[in-house]
């Protein structure tokens, strides 16, 4: 194989290289790449045997970047970001920033953000919207998706960047049916020390733990208690507020993208629309 050939040959299986060390493991990185475990470890011992070397160690089934690993990933994104302007600007003219731009919003917050994407697909009907619900941000850190809008406490990760575009307050809410004085109290995994006025509400001797917020507030509407946003609990006819304001704990509205994105005229039309409109909005 000539040397160019075998550049070529390289870069082609740089998108394993990629997924595994973002995701750590073989079936993670076959999921993401939507092939199988066994075409995931094939390129990549091709690609080891290309450049002379171990890219990963591997210990319980998980993959780390060894030297040589860390030093041509740090090449492959370069090429990456690179790749990901001239396609952001390629295929459109200076004065035309129509397109498809692919957005992933996290289940629990569509109702939220919503008016935002159709107020952007009406007033830039050239922007083609795809809409994708999911919790992960994989495909936003591999270029899959161009924008994420996520809940989150602090500042991303790189090689995600972004801003927080609306503040997000919490309350205690109960079922509008509840009589009983305990009642069930409902947790979510990660929930932060009880605040004060809050634990009133955590003396129940009976809880119920869950690791998504969508179940958190159908399990308080079947007869528990706990605490939400505003902007799910005040919405749900189901539920009523039982506490005041709970004190800021950081959570805000994120619009999340890429680094190599940040000079994309087509990404910066959407960007500015969704942080517009929730600067617009009162904190929820």
């Amino acid at each position: 194989m000539g040397k160019n050939a075998q550049i070529e040959d390289m870069w082609g299986k740089m998108p394993v290289l990629l997924a595994l060390s973002r995701l750590g493991t073989l079936d993670r990185a076959a999921e993401h790449l939507s092939v199988n475990r066994t075409t995931v470890a094939r390129r990549l011992r091709m690609l080891e045997e290309i450049v002379g070397g171990l890219l990963f160690t591997r210990a319980d089934g998980a993959y780390s970047l060894t030297p040589l690993g860390r030093e041509l990933l740090a090449a492959a994104e370069a090429a990456e970001g690179k790749l990901a302007q001239v396609e952001a600007i390629l295929p459109r003219g200076a004065q035309d920033i129509g397109g498809p731009i692919k957005i992933t919003i996290a289940p629990h917050v569509a109702a939220l953000v919503a008016p935002a994407l159709l107020e952007i697909a009406v007033n830039m009907p050239s922007l083609k919207l795809e809409i994708c619900s999911t919790y992960a941000l994989q495909q936003v850190e591999a270029r899959e998706a161009d924008i994420a809008l996520r809940v989150l406490r602090s500042d991303p990760e790189y090689p995600l960047v972004g801003k927080r575009v609306k503040k997000l307050a919490g309350a205690v809410y109960s079922a509008v049916s509840l009589v009983t004085e305990h009642p069930i109290h409902i947790i979510r995994h990660g929930e932060v020390d009880t605040p004060q006025g809050y634990q009133q509400w955590s003396r129940s001797s009976v809880v119920i733990h869950t690791d998504e917020i969508i179940t958190k507030q159908e399990l308080m509407a079947a007869g528990g208690v706990g605490r939400l946003p505003i902007f799910m609990g005040d919405a749900d006819p189901r539920l009523k507020r039982v506490s005041d304001l709970l004190p800021d704990a950081g959570w805000g509205l994120w619009l999340l993208t890429h680094e190599a994105f940040r000079s994309s005229p087509r990404l910066d039309y959407a960007v500015r629309a969704i942080t517009t409109h929730f600067q617009n909005l009162p904190d929820s």
